[in-house]
């Protein structure tokens, strides 16, 4: 752009293996590190797979809910069907652990395309590796169906911004993603939004100075318009056709999830990982944009703050601003003049800065040192790998409160009658025990009413609760104990007491209990 040192830092390997090298790879090791270290959650991530497993052995997507004794037989949009059956598949081709290695892939995808484009915005390799780094940390991604769209963002992202840079052209891509993303997660809606926000603010650059070098030709935004409607019409090759945007419409204005759902809050200055994922990028670049001696360009602010008013929403929206962000950041990080910022007494920071933004030279000679640094750290990775960490730790890639315990005591005992447990064991027990048991409540939080929801939050507080269960039927209740409240363990107590129930099977994470009379 205009005004800016777009060379991108130039990596030479013919001398061999450089420190710069080991530096490269370093945002690499952290983010696979991260990924590898994360285990399967509780929550939404289990029903997906069975509903992957259930669509293979049908092969047909349910219209309506089967999952639930509660919703039964309620419409229900599975918009994520071939997310579910991606995931499936991984599964039965390798169990658990290709499921950990799959989702650590993707996110290593998506976070390869955000670090290509932090080393093209700057010639300053070591502030690139640096902001790429935090990047990594910051990276939002679970094993759920929604990495999935980060990836398909990510690609956007890269692409369009390439584009506008006339570094290269495939917009005709973008049509093609959009035709799968949109039969795998409900947030391909941001891609029509990133490619519309590109000919907004480019025609209005243009508009503003016909003869500027720096903004897009009209013949260019006319492409854009183009490939916009294209990715529009791919949005209705799915089951739903256009009313799948009434099925996001509905998921995103869930006033239960909206209320109750915590990755629906905005992000919490308080939380760290809202610091990571959102706060510290946006500070970061705030700080930036306001000292740098270049400033940016329409387009790049429309980006940036779009993206980051969008994330100040929810938690589960930040991460979109994460991939926007940095890559930004890293262009007009090197042009801020930090001397003239920093009092004497932080020189040592004032080495720090001056040591990032040093101009590369050539990596030094081969080191056999290097070598070996490489090699430890490569088999640190797979030491942490999920086919390898679980053996040598005698760890588990599910998460400690996952009530394995219970499941497989109701599966062995064959316990038919309803059961009454928290939210978070609603998408276990689904993968696990369905259909001969069915979940009272799971993570698919707009499939149930507000008032439902707000039931079972305060149902355990209620006095009456035995009363209240009792109008659905339940023979067991079935509550943890390591994520429990002080009611939660009021209840435990009060049943272990009590002549009206049973315990049937406890462990560390959970407590199962039978209904006597």
């Amino acid at each position: 752009m205009k005004g800016q040192d777009l060379a991108a830092p130039q990596v030479h390997w013919k001398n061999g293996l450089a420190i710069e090298h080991l530096w490269l790879f370093v945002p690499i090791f952290v983010l696979l590190w991260r990924a590898f270290n994360f285990p399967l959650p509780v929550l939404d991530f289990w029903w997906h797979l069975k509903m992957g497993e259930v669509i293979a052995s049908t092969r047909a997507i349910p219209r309506v809910d089967l999952f639930s004794f509660t919703m039964t037989g309620h419409p229900f949009v599975v918009q994520n069907w071939l997310g579910e059956l991606v995931l499936y598949w991984t599964y039965q081709l390798g169990g658990f652990p290709l499921l950990v290695f799959f989702f650590g892939l993707i996110g290593l995808f998506t976070f390869v395309l955000v670090y290509k484009l932090c080393l093209a915005a700057t010639s300053k390799l070591r502030l690139a590796i640096f902001v790429a780094l935090l990047a990594a940390v910051g990276t939002y991604s679970f094993s759920r169906p929604q990495t999935f769209s980060f990836l398909f963002f990510a690609i956007y992202y890269f692409v369009l911004t390439r584009y506008r840079e006339r570094r290269s052209d495939v917009l005709w891509l973008l049509p093609a993603l959009m035709a799968l993303w949109v039969n795998i997660h409900g947030a391909f809606a941001l891609g029509l939004g990133l490619v519309a926000l590109y000919i907004v603010s480019e025609s209005i650059r243009r508009l503003m100075d016909v003869s500027r070098t720096d903004a897009l030709e009209f013949d260019e935004i006319r492409k854009l318009v183009l490939i916009l409607f294209l990715c529009g019409a791919a949005t209705l090759l799915n089951p739903e056709t256009y009313k799948v945007y009434d099925y996001i419409r509905t998921v995103v204005s869930d006033p239960a999830s909206q209320q109750y759902v915590m990755e629906w809050q905005p992000p919490a200055i308080k939380d760290i990982q809202s610091i990571l994922i959102f706060y510290a990028p946006l500070l970061i670049g705030l700080f930036t944009f306001m000292y740098s001696r270049v400033k940016p360009d329409l387009t790049e602010i429309a980006i940036f703050f779009g993206f980051g008013l969008f994330g100040m929403t929810a938690i589960r929206n930040a991460g979109w601003f994460t991939i926007t962000a940095y890559p930004i950041i890293t262009r007009y990080l090197p042009l801020v003049d930090f001397d003239s910022l920093l009092p004497r007494r932080f020189h040592k920071t004032n080495r720090i800065v001056d040591w990032l933004n040093r101009p590369d030279r050539e990596p030094r000679a081969y080191s056999h040192l290097n070598t070996v640094i490489a090699c430890v750290a490569l088999i640190a990775l797979v030491g942490q790998s999920p086919w390898i960490k679980p053996a040598l730790a005698r760890t588990s890639l599910l998460d400690p409160q996952t009530p394995v315990g219970a499941a497989n005591f109701i599966e062995q005992s064959e316990l038919t009658g309803r059961i009454f447990h928290p939210q978070i064991y609603g998408d276990y027990l689904i993968w696990r025990l369905w259909p001969k048991q069915k979940s009272f409540f799971d993570g698919r939080v707009h499939l149930f009413d507000v008032e439902f929801v707000r039931q079972n939050i305060m149902l355990l507080h209620d006095s009456h609760w035995e009363d209240l269960l009792a109008r659905w039927d339940i023979q067991y209740i079935l509550l943890s104990k390591g994520r429990g409240d002080n009611t939660n363990l009021k209840v435990i107590e009060f049943a272990r007491n009590s002549s009206r129930w049973k315990k049937l099977y406890e462990d560390d994470v959970s407590i199962l209990f039978e209904k006597l009379w």
